[in-house]
């Protein structure tokens, strides 16, 4: 599927003054994917057809992201994204669901699942952003004021499509890539990039680290073993810190660990919702 052909199943949410582009497939419980950054909903195109068998899938574009509101002037903190998706679930009536998240997606589950428990019905995180495991180099640079007037939206592409390379354990598709980094070719995606970038904030995750014990859903720890930006180790630390939750060491992936490895990730994914059994279909909050 080419990013053109995903962008057009996109539906939109207006969020009193933002709105968010999402892809909805599927009957049964609903099941929340997160993308990180720098990428969009795309992320998951390769595995959510899959899930859509058993489970109400829903991928979001967060604020900022994709093909979401771009606008400049608004809060793109996980704090606020989690809000957001709280919000947007809320609006689509919605009362609980799984939630999986990867990269700043992840660190958006880990709030929900800590700040908002009566969303989060089981938890599944991949390569996920945790305590101070983040943000990379690279993002800091990227998020400085001043790389918007020093980088055209073209040398910017450039630079990330370069920057995610390595987030691969073997070569990809260069339209994969393209895909990825297409809502940020023109000067208004590149300078919502920046923005996303410049509100990445250790703080963020380090601040609900006593809250993980307490959190009683079940949880899933994915992780690509060979992440050379979020490094397994982190994974290990959440799966102790977060009680009765499983970590799954993936094998010849790394940062991008639903690339690396979509058939054996989707099966992971299929069968913990398999073995954790939703209690109920999506509701409506009234």
């Amino acid at each position: 599927m080419t990013w053109r052909d995903y962008q057009r199943l996109q539906l939109v949410s207006r969020l009193d003054d933002r709105f968010v582009s999402y892809v909805e497939a599927g009957n049964g419980p609903p099941l929340i994917l997160i993308h990180g950054i720098p990428v969009w909903g795309y992320l998951w195109h390769g595995i959510y057809p899959e899930l859509t068998r058993t489970h109400r899938v829903l991928i979001p574009d967060l604020p900022g992201f994709g093909f979401s509101d771009k606008a400049d002037c608004f809060d793109r903190s996980i704090a606020a994204q989690a809000q957001m998706v709280d919000a947007w679930l809320g609006h689509l009536g919605i009362s609980h669901a799984t939630i999986v998240g990867h990269d700043i997606g992840g660190g958006v589950a880990l709030r929900l699942a800590t700040r908002f428990p009566e969303r989060v019905e089981r938890l599944i995180v991949m390569n996920t952003v945790c305590y101070d495991s983040w943000p990379i180099e690279l993002m800091l640079q990227f998020g400085h004021p001043e790389a918007h007037r020093k980088l055209s939206a073209s040398f910017a592409v450039r630079l990330l499509r370069q920057a995610l390379k390595p987030g691969f354990a073997s070569s990809i598709h260069r339209d994969l890539l393209e895909g990825f980094l297409a809502p940020y070719t023109t000067e208004v995606g590149k300078l919502s990039l920046i923005r996303n970038a410049a509100a990445l904030n250790t703080n963020l995750t380090t601040e609900i680290t006593h809250l993980l014990p307490g959190l009683r859903i079940p949880t899933l720890v994915l992780w690509g073993e060979d992440d050379r930006f979020q490094p397994v180790h982190y994974g290990e630390r959440l799966a102790k810190d977060i009680p009765g939750s499983r970590l799954i060491r993936v094998k010849d992936a790394r940062h991008f660990v639903m690339w690396d490895q979509p058939t054996l990730v989707t099966k992971h994914v299929l069968d913990f919702l398999d073995k954790n059994p939703s209690i109920s279909a999506h509701t409506s909050l009234g």
